[in-house]
């Protein structure tokens, strides 16, 4: 449903391999005919494997066509400070469209796995595979922890709800208050909410958390944790006997004295273990 910031690009390049690319071990391999074929490469099978699994996936779930390639245009003034404005243009609405495209396959890729997800845990599908937790299914199948995919199934009716409004706030911790908003009052209250946050300019989780209280959403009161109960263990009172620095300290200065007390000491904890046996052996007493 946080560390090291990566680049525009690189969350481009992991959120669209992580919503179109296959493992090759879950390539779907096409029937071979009973007939004899004729005897291919390798590499000429695997690319058929692959072609196929393409083809399949295009008759479910395939991305929406991709925008025609486009190159830089250079320059044409020969001015420097209007060739720098140039392409500090250019880099900047480069930015711009590739976090939108980012933020775009993101919520698509959260549409898609939040449902499978959310029947596979319910339905505690993954003991067919001899699974013994939705943890350790989900860590097999991509490497997706379960807490992640509680919070992709926790989400997800909100981003379905959003996706007509917004790109934007995918992540769980600001979507939070608005989750107990779709639960209750459906995916119209979910829109209402996140644009009067975003007209008051705070589409933060406190934001999103006030625009429902005002659109007339009663949340969940969020109860503060109880304060841990320590146990309060009986403390020793303090002794110039038991305090071995000090004695050793005595020693140094009057061996007699520091003698004297550790015999006292001695008998005293002879006394005290017989005690302590005694009241094991018989609780009662």
């Amino acid at each position: 449903m946080a560390g090291t910031r990566t680049s525009i690009a690189e969350q481009l390049r992991n959120a669209t391999k992580v919503g179109t690319e296959l493992d090759p071990g879950r390539q779907t391999v096409q029937p071979q005919s009973s007939a004899p074929a004729a005897q291919s490469s390798p590499d000429h099978a695997q690319s058929s494997q692959v072609t196929a699994s393409r083809q399949n996936d295009g008759k479910t779930n395939s991305l929406p066509s991709l925008p025609p390639v486009t190159l830089f245009p250079p320059p044409e003034s020969s001015d420097p400070a209007e060739r720098l404005a140039h392409c500090t243009e250019a880099i900047r609405r480069a930015d711009r469209q590739t976090e939108l495209a980012t933020e775009r396959i993101t919520q698509q890729y959260l549409l898609w796995v939040g449902e499978p997800y959310r029947i596979v845990r319910d339905e505690e599908l993954f003991r067919l595979e001899g699974y013994p937790t939705f943890d350790a299914w989900g860590r097999a199948l991509n490497g997706r922890s379960g807490d992640y995919m509680n919070k992709v199934v926790r989400i997800a009716p909100v981003v379905r709800a959003l996706s007509s409004v917004t790109r934007r706030q995918l992540k769980e911790q600001p979507l939070r208050p608005l989750v107990a908003v779709q639960r209750d009052h459906g995916d119209e209250a979910v829109r209402e909410c996140w644009l009067a946050a975003g007209a008051a300019g705070d589409l933060t989780e406190r934001g999103l958390r006030a625009a429902a209280v005002r659109c007339g959403y009663t949340l969940p009161v969020e109860a503060a944790p109880e304060p841990a109960v320590i146990p309060q263990q009986q403390q020793l009172e303090p002794s110039h006997i038991l305090h071995l620095a000090k004695l050793r300290r005595l020693a140094a200065d009057d061996p007699g004295q520091a003698l004297e007390l550790c015999r006292q000491l001695q008998g005293e904890l002879a006394r005290l273990e017989q005690d302590l046996t005694a009241q094991t052996a018989d609780p009662a007493t």
